[in-house]
C-alpha cells in the first residue's frame, strides 16, 4: 500500500511539472529594448492571471509610446503574446525574467543579445 501511494504522488509531481499552468509567469516585467534610431525602448509588459497582457512601451529621447493588448499561452517554458491587432511575440520564460525571442523562437544573439531581456518586478 505504501509503495501506491508513493507512486501516486510520484505520477502527480511529474504531472504538475508538465503543466504549463502552473509555470509562474504572471506579473510585471521592465525593461529596455534596443532601438534602431533611439537609445532604446524603455518596455513593460503585465502578464494577468487571465491569459491577457498589456506591453506598454516608451520611445527613449522622443515624444513617442505605445500600448498594445493581448491575449499570451506558455507552452515548454514558451510565453506566446498575440496582439489585438495579431502580431505575435514570443518570449522564454526564465528565473524572475523573460527573454524576447525572434519569431522563429530562436534566441537572439550577437552584442545586444542581453538586451532583450525584460526582469520581473
Amino acid at each position: 500500500m505504501k509503495k501506491v501511494f508513493i507512486l501516486a504522488c510520484f505520477c502527480a509531481l511529474l504531472a504538475a511539472c508538465n503543466n504549463n499552468s502552473s509555470l509562474d509567469c504572471e506579473g510585471t516585467y521592465k525593461g529596455v529594448l534596443p532601438a534602431a534610431d533611439c537609445p532604446g525602448i524603455e518596455t513593460t509588459l503585465t502578464l494577468n492571471q487571465d491569459q491577457t497582457f498589456t506591453l506598454h512601451s516608451v520611445y527613449l529621447e522622443r515624444d513617442s509610446s505605445f500600448e498594445e493588448k493581448g491575449t499570451y499561452t506558455v507552452e515548454d517554458n514558451v510565453i506566446t503574446l498575440l496582439s489585438e491587432d495579431g502580431f505575435v511575440t514570443y518570449c522564454a520564460v526564465g528565473e524572475n525574467s523573460l527573454r524576447l525571442l525572434d519569431l522563429d523562437k530562436k534566441e537572439i544573439t550577437g552584442e545586444l543579445a542581453e538586451h532583450y531581456v525584460l526582469k520581473k518586478e
